[in-house]
């Protein structure tokens, strides 16, 4: 599978605009649906990076040299990339939460 047509099929999985795509990795609406159309054929590799982060698979995934993961290791990857981003505190508890919930409480309950 193509690089445009594995990321056409990743928008549509993940239900993202393209617009919302565009915004993420900071390029044009335009720009990613010519990459979908196969009117741009050599994307930065930054640009891939950004795309394959965005959605939460590898560049090789992206690129088609890879299988796409599961919808649900794509999900964990995209909260581990956005977990980075947090506070110290705010990590902990999220941590905090997601033992609650092994443990089959929630964390509102305790």
């Amino acid at each position: 599978m193509s690089l445009n047509e594995r990321l056409f099929e990743l928008r549509q999985r993940s239900k993202a605009s393209l617009q919302t795509v565009a915004d993420a990795v900071g390029v044009s609406k335009a720009h990613i649906w010519e990459l979908e159309k196969g009117r741009t054929a050599n994307p930065s590799f930054e640009l891939v990076q950004k795309l394959a982060g965005y959605f939460g698979v590898t560049p090789d995934a992206l690129t088609g040299a890879k299988d796409v993961p599961h919808p649900a290791e794509q999900q964990i990857e995209r909260i581990h990339r956005d977990l980075k981003d947090l506070s110290d505190r705010d990590r902990g508890l999220i941590e905090e939460m997601v033992r609650s919930m092994r443990r089959g409480g929630s964390a509102s309950e305790e």
